[in-house]
């Protein structure tokens, strides 16, 4: 099992190549093993690819939200495809979409998607909040959308599970292969919307652990670190975050021992 980096938390800090590229050797020299993308920022694939390599990262994937997928659906997977990139996301319903129609034909909208991201040597993934737990047409969204869809992975993001409620440790053994690998968060305090995240480890969220080590005995491939919004500079809350990761795990080897 490998710690990723979701780089939707540095959002902020890439604007350009020279920033993804001072970016993502950042996050090498903390220890993470691969960068999960959110914008290439200007970034040609073939540089982006080159930048990874260099710095002995792995590209885990890249978020793609509707408007691109709609813009240019095979832009986006032979920008993939060209920059080594070996999944897609697709991590974001708009507020306005959430209703039972839109939800009705999702399953088959992503299932076309997969396979054209199949032909292409990627896989497509859907990643959750916490809307796809509401119940809407006889079930839960996620539930449904899972059972109707065949041909994605599901990268399951465990706060926000969690903050619908969902027991996610269960969950996450019940969905099996389905699930290749996770989101992690933590945070200070719930009282907005967004709440407020803070790096792994410093927060309120005891789950982590138990999850880490779920993930580990099932087999996922990453476990990727999320803060959707930090209380200091990404790249602190990065560092923090694997420090204590690693410090968990090291814990965990020490006692099956």
């Amino acid at each position: 099992m490998k710690i990723g980096y979701a780089m939707y938390s540095a959002r902020d800090l890439t604007r350009d190549p020279k920033s993804m590229r001072s970016t993502l050797k950042a996050l090498a020299d903390m220890g993470y093993d691969g960068v999960e993308f959110f914008v290439y920022a200007g970034t040609k694939p073939e540089e982006l690819r080159e930048m990874v390599e260099e710095f002995g990262l792995e590209a885990i994937g890249a978020h793609v939200h509707k408007p691109r997928w709609d813009a240019d659906t095979e832009g986006e997977i032979q920008y993939a495809v060209k920059a080594g990139i070996p999944c897609l996301v697709y991590p974001w319903i708009a507020p306005e979409d959430r209703t039972e129609e839109f939800y009705r034909g999702l399953p088959g909208y992503l299932d076309g998607l997969a396979r054209r991201c199949r032909e292409n040597g990627i896989r497509l993934l859907y990643h959750n909040h916490d809307f796809e737990f509401e119940t809407m047409g006889g079930g839960r969204v996620m539930d449904n959308l899972l059972e109707a869809g065949k041909e994605f992975a599901f990268e399951m993001d465990t706060f926000w599970a969690g903050y619908a409620g969902v027991n996610v440790t269960d969950y996450l053994r019940e969905l099996g292969n389905r699930v290749p690998m996770i989101h992690i968060k933590d945070y200070k305090s719930l009282e907005t919307m967004p709440p407020e995240f803070t790096p792994i480890g410093t927060g309120k969220l005891r789950g982590n652990r138990e999850l880490i080590r779920t993930a580990r005995e099932l087999g996922k491939e990453w476990v990727i670190v999320e803060l959707d919004n930090s209380p200091c500079d990404p790249l602190e809350s990065a560092g923090i975050s694997i420090e204590n990761i690693k410090k968990d795990l090291i814990k965990e080897v020490v006692i099956n021992v």
